[in-house]
């Protein structure tokens, strides 16, 4: 079920969302290849507005009862991935019927960092539903 009190950033059928912060280069295109319902929040700032822990954005595609969590970040992973794991938390009664993916748009990704203890945790708590990358993810929903 779409966040109640919020609107939707997309169509309920969009074939392509994509989630952007403006003046920042990274992005994650969604496509939607099955027409499926979904909806698009932006969390930072309008669902969530207080704290600095909350992600950027939220993908609910309802057919298939998945939600995206979206970080988009310059370089922090350990902290992308921080945000992402309170997001989820101060929403898990709306996100309770969904399988949780999480997704870390980068503008760089050190070596040192991707392979740090502090998200490493993370990489094994999430396991392959953590997809990270570099300036842009395109994925089909």
């Amino acid at each position: 079920m779409p966040l109640n009190g919020f609107s939707s950033l997309c169509d309920a059928h969009a074939s392509i969302i994509i989630s952007k912060d403006k003046g920042n280069p990274q992005k994650h295109i969604a496509k939607n290849v099955n027409q499926a319902y979904v909806t698009h929040y932006q969390i930072d700032g309008v669902v969530i507005k207080e704290g600095q822990n909350k992600c950027d954005f939220l993908l609910l595609n309802e057919d298939t009862k998945t939600a995206y969590l979206i970080e988009l970040k310059g370089s922090d992973l350990c902290k992308a991935a921080q945000q992402l794991e309170a997001t989820e938390n101060i929403l898990s009664n709306d996100l309770k019927a969904y399988d949780k993916q999480y997704r870390i748009v980068a503008n760089k990704c050190k070596t040192q960092e991707i392979n740090s203890s502090s998200y490493i945790k993370y990489k094994k708590k999430w396991g392959h539903k953590l997809v990270q990358g570099t300036e842009t993810i395109t994925e089909n929903i």
